[in-house]
């Protein structure tokens, strides 16, 4: 039917449930995916700040500016991975989102393009909602919306589910990064410390500290309440996330006596970081398979708006702006490691 779908994102919420959609489409027909964002040309402006950092230092510009797009696209290739989908990522500088997507399937022949929408509503992410409506006007292959949100039975839930999938693929970048460094101490590479430093930093403030605690608190607990048919897997993963802080001191403690001694600790280092990236991926795909389905099927509205309200300020509250950026130039390098993410599956997930 389809062998070539374009998906454009752009970050949302709602682009995140889209991704997943898009993926469980793809694999359904076969099919290939080419991600895209069309990334807003901040120098274009003589005036602006991206013209003047881009003018000072292009390797900052590079980081702030293109990490954005590093970020969103290296999410969503990690969402096609483990769904075992063949895909590529792509950017384009434009200001015009409509026009470089058409632009996007015709160069890339591209034989479906697949968009979400806001409908009506005109909020957040322009390129989902007006600009939705300028592809259908102007594409000359068919595109599928994949949902409108004023339809959504259960917005609460559609959300919360957005929200965690959209965090564990940040999770799961870090991950892969991780991965990769571990491969290329096994081949001689030195490791990029600050990179691992980063990365370290990144999963002790987000996962350790915020994302790990609120599903204990709500999610898990939500579930205790309403089913017992997932104690066992709740227990599993709530040791495992007690069991975080440790393992990442015991991962810093490798770093160090690797920095001390690079020439016999290399392979010792490269164990350590691939057994817990493989964990943080195990996690993941655990909770995707049982916990999320699970929550699905036996919370209750009301569940779900409890739990929303404690998952939506993640982006918002925990991080200042400045932190923001930080992690998007972190997405930038472990993007630089390699064109695109390495072809693993995530373990355990189909």
């Amino acid at each position: 039917m389809y062998s070539h779908i374009l998906v454009p994102t752009d970050g949302t919420h709602l682009a995140s449930q889209t991704i997943s959609q898009a993926v469980q489409f793809a694999r359904s027909v076969g099919a290939r995916i080419t991600f895209f964002y069309a990334d807003a040309d901040a120098g274009a402006s003589l005036t602006d700040d991206g013209a003047l950092i881009h003018l000072l230092d292009p390797g900052l510009y590079q980081d702030d500016f293109g990490g954005r797009a590093r970020e969103i696209l290296a999410k969503a290739e990690v969402s096609a991975r483990a769904g075992d989908i063949d895909c590529e990522c792509v950017t384009r500088r434009s200001n015009r989102p409509h026009e470089a997507i058409l632009a996007a399937a015709k160069e890339l022949g591209c034989d479906l393009i697949f968009m979400a929408s806001h409908g009506p509503r005109s909020i957040g992410g322009v390129m989902l909602a007006s600009e939705t409506l300028k592809v259908l006007a102007g594409s000359r292959i068919p595109v599928l919306v994949s949902s409108v949100e004023k339809n959504d039975p259960n917005p609460a839930m559609t959300k919360v589910c957005a929200i965690i999938k959209d965090e564990h693929r940040s999770i799961a970048v870090v991950s892969y990064g991780m991965r990769m460094l571990a491969g290329g101490l096994r081949e001689g590479k030195p490791a990029d410390i600050g990179l691992v430093d980063g990365m370290l930093t990144y999963l002790d403030e987000f996962p350790a500290k915020l994302h790990h605690p609120k599903e204990d608190a709500y999610l898990f607990a939500a579930l205790k309440r309403r089913t017992s048919s997932l104690d066992q897997v709740i227990d599993d993963l709530q040791q495992e996330h007690l069991a975080g802080d440790r393992q990442l001191a015991d991962l810093r403690a490798a770093v160090a006596h690797y920095q001390a001694s690079p020439d016999t600790d290399a392979k010792t280092l490269a164990s350590a970081i691939d057994a817990f990236a493989l964990g943080q991926l195990r996690h993941i795909a655990l909770e995707e398979r049982a916990i999320i389905p699970g929550a699905c099927e036996h919370l209750l509205e009301q569940d779900w708006k409890e739990i929303v309200a404690a998952f939506g300020p993640n982006g918002d509250t925990r991080f200042n702006h400045r932190e923001r950026e930080t992690y998007r130039r972190l997405y930038s390098r472990i993007a630089n490691l390699h064109q695109t993410l390495p072809r693993m599956s995530t373990p355990g997930q189909s």
